[in-house]
């Protein structure tokens, strides 16, 4: 985690200029005649891979007694925010913002910034947004789980959440001490929601769960806490049957979580259990799959694919290996050109070198189609590399495998500046991150062929990494 020079007092900081540290009263706010907020606690992260003598408890652990399934091994607390003189969280200091905001205004302002040109009012009325995408559903069932009863772990990484977007506001700027001391409350609470059977329902925990992985993506910790929030949904997930999710509010934190876990599982390359058939129909046999969760049911397969590619060795699985690969770009392609059937307008246009979509829904529909064609061309491009003997595609030859690689991960690469526009607010930029990073890697790895794409797809990256600093995690050292 980035620590700030705990010299600096917060008014210096606000103002970009010069603290010396001192103590009552810094020499800028004495020569002001200003009162001196004075500094923030001394700071330390605990991360769930760092050797330490303080014995932190899990976060996600065995739900034992919650659900009856004891199955699944517990996941390790991301990290805490300790006071380095006590050792002891924080919760028993005094919040440094002293606005005491009510639940259903913290709830706004998660929607206001993660689920961009939606009826804010009528979804905190309990209203569906009518419009479906990648991943934004389960904010709207917030204002219903609150309505449902009250439950101290959700309500702790509601605000957790609404801090850290407060965070990067200019208007309602909160100090990022405060947002991280929200966050390490919510984090203690919904770890002793977890050790306690029945004191939260499950989907209560998989809402507060989503909380803090947008939260932990939001300030400035790391990728390694950010993914083990993602594991443990994922086991807490799986308490429940497949049916389970088949409608209501679990049917809704299902679809908004799930693009999140397969993103999961493509960067970590093992398969999922979203891929088996009962976790793909299940969930869907009383509400349709919207276009943007059949292309989801689509994808589950990859990870289990490249989980293989790494796995398994032979001409005969690399022959299979090839021949799922060519089933798959053939529902893809079946996919786009259904979901791009419009009598009304074209989908996408261009404007110089940029991408505009009719809609965020395409953008992020389109972004995502592209990118699991790039992943699973490339990984054709691997198979025959290793056995040349082997013919690609009948319809697609080793040439046109590296072109459609190339041409898609341009397309992905022009289409960041519609996805990073602030009218997008939080919810843009997290959405293009699996596309640009997918983008970005088979340009890198194109070498000399793709240099010049590369060069525009970094300069792309350093332009995004600047307005949304967050996204540094996922592109670290990189650029």
């Amino acid at each position: 985690m980035k620590i700030r020079q705990r010299t600096t007092c917060q008014i210096c900081r606000q103002k970009k200029i010069s603290c010396d540290g001192r103590k009552p009263s810094c020499g800028q706010c004495l020569l002001r005649n200003i009162t001196c907020p004075g500094y923030p606690p001394d700071w330390i992260f605990i991360s769930q891979f760092a050797p330490s003598n303080i014995q932190t408890k899990p976060i996600l652990a065995r739900v034992a007694g919650h659900s009856g399934v004891t199955k699944h091994p517990p996941s390790q607390l991301p990290g805490i925010l300790l006071n380095r003189k006590t050792h002891e969280p924080n919760g028993s200091l005094r919040s440094l913002y002293h606005e005491d905001l009510p639940l259903d205004k913290l709830i706004e302002i998660i929607i206001q910034g993660y689920v961009p040109g939606t009826d804010v009012a009528a979804i905190l009325k309990g209203a569906s947004a009518s419009t479906p995408r990648i991943c934004g559903a389960w904010a709207e069932v917030l204002p219903d789980l609150v309505k449902a009863g009250n439950n101290t772990a959700l309500n702790a990484a509601i605000k957790a959440f609404a801090f850290s977007i407060l965070v990067c506001e200019t208007q309602r700027k909160i100090p990022m001490a405060t947002a991280l001391e929200a966050y390490s409350v919510a984090l203690r609470s919904v770890n002793d929601s977890l050790k306690i059977p029945n004191k939260s329902s499950l989907v209560q925990l998989m809402a507060a769960v989503m909380c803090l992985l947008f939260a932990e993506l939001v300030l400035p910790t790391s990728l390694e806490s950010w993914t083990a929030h993602l594991e443990g949904l994922g086991e807490l997930m799986q308490t429940r049957e497949p049916q389970f999710y088949a409608s209501g509010i679990a049917h809704r934190l299902f679809v908004g979580a799930r693009p999140a876990l397969i993103v999961l599982k493509i960067q970590s390359r093992k398969a999922s259990f979203l891929a088996s058939e009962e976790w793909q129909t299940a969930p869907f046999q009383e509400i349709i799959p919207s276009p943007m969760q059949a292309l989801m049911n689509e994808a589950t397969v990859i990870p289990g694919i490249i989980e293989r590619m790494s796995q398994e060795a032979g001409i005969t699985t690399a022959d299979r290996l090839l021949t799922e690969l060519e089933a798959l770009l053939d529902r893809l392609a079946l996919w786009e050109t259904s979901f791009q059937a419009t009598p009304e307008a074209p989908r996408f246009w261009y404007d110089g070198d940029c991408i505009w979509f009719d809609s965020l829904t395409t953008a992020n529909g389109l972004t995502h189609c592209w990118a699991f064609n790039v992943i699973c061309l490339t990984c054709v491009g691997k198979i025959v590399g290793l056995f040349p003997d082997l013919r690609p595609f009948a319809h697609i030859s080793r040439g046109m495998v590296s072109q459609e690689t190339r041409r898609m991960s341009m397309l992905i690469c022009r289409s960041t500046k519609y996805l990073m526009q602030d009218k997008m607010k939080l919810f843009g930029p997290t959405s293009i991150v699996l596309p640009l990073q997918t983008a970005y890697d088979t340009l890198k790895a194109g070498g000399a062929e793709t240099e010049r794409d590369f060069a525009c797809c970094k300069e792309i990256l350093e332009s995004a990494l600047g307005e949304k600093h967050f996204l540094s995690l996922f592109f670290k050292g990189d650029v």
